[in-house]
């Protein structure tokens, strides 16, 4: 049996939210990080599983721009 390849990424969006993105084999599955470790699945994010790597800051940027202010203007790669 094949163990199972996982990789993990985590991006603060604007200073508002942590967003981790988990990538298996086939997919990406986001997870909104709270107080303590607690983790909570955004189901309301649908991550293509073709986006490179180093296009992810950029698509999640699309996705939460509504949340950008002039001061928290950037997403980070924790």
């Amino acid at each position: 049996m094949r163990a199972l390849t996982v990789k993990t990424m985590k991006f603060d969006i604007f200073g508002r939210k942590i967003l981790e993105v988990v990538r298996t084999k086939d997919q990406r599955l986001a997870f909104y990080c709270g107080n303590g470790g607690v983790k909570r699945k955004a189901n309301d994010i649908s991550i293509p599983s073709s986006l490179e790597e180093d296009e992810l800051e950029e698509y999640i940027a699309d996705l939460f721009h509504e949340w950008a202010t002039e001061e928290r203007n950037e997403i980070k790669r924790l």
